[in-house]
């Protein structure tokens, strides 16, 4: 491996990590998406189909209609970079596909580059997040976790007691 792929394979995977940690929705959806498309990648890369790699393209288009999607169901700006980019990565298949002549070199770099901005992207759209002074989305996922836990375990209590009457789940205020 290069340094510059060793290098974004650490920014993709501390850019996933972040997101999901300190994310929103939108942000916790995207890493979850690009680290599976990062993921397949890493076992399908070497996939070819007459010099074309077909796997790579599939999961290009459909991490590009994911974050499509994304960009059309959230009022965040990073959605629409990592989009633009991801459309630009999914451009570059094309042109291998219809130029067999591209230098699989200058398809690679290219793809590498954009893969920096998508991540980079992602990234500012966390810190924003972090500026705008928005809680995590990982925080409202475990108070729930935690609520829900605490109703079940009042109820299993209260089933346990012989002298109990009917099984009430007492509220539990998450904090």
């Amino acid at each position: 491996m290069t340094p510059w792929q060793i290098g974004g394979l650490w920014l993709s995977l501390g850019a996933y990590t972040v997101a999901w940690l300190r994310g929103g929705s939108p942000e916790r959806l995207a890493a979850g998406v690009l680290l599976l498309n990062f993921l397949l990648s890493s076992l399908t890369y070497q996939w070819q189909v007459g010099g074309f790699h077909l796997a790579a393209t599939i999961e290009d288009c459909v991490c590009l209609l994911i974050l499509g999607w994304l960009c059309f169901r959230s009022d965040r700006w990073w959605p629409i970079v990592a989009t633009a980019a991801l459309a630009l990565t999914v451009l570059t298949h094309i042109v291998k596909l219809l130029d067999p002549a591209f230098s699989q070199y200058a398809a690679a770099s290219a793809r590498i580059g954009l893969g920096y901005l998508i991540d980079l992207a992602l990234l500012l759209g966390v810190w924003e997040r972090q500026l705008a002074g928005a809680p995590p989305a990982g925080q409202a996922a475990w108070a729930r976790a935690e609520w829900i836990t605490a109703t079940r375990r009042n109820r299993r209590d209260e089933a346990r007691r012989p002298e109990a009457g009917p099984v009430h789940a007492a509220k539990v205020v998450p904090e």
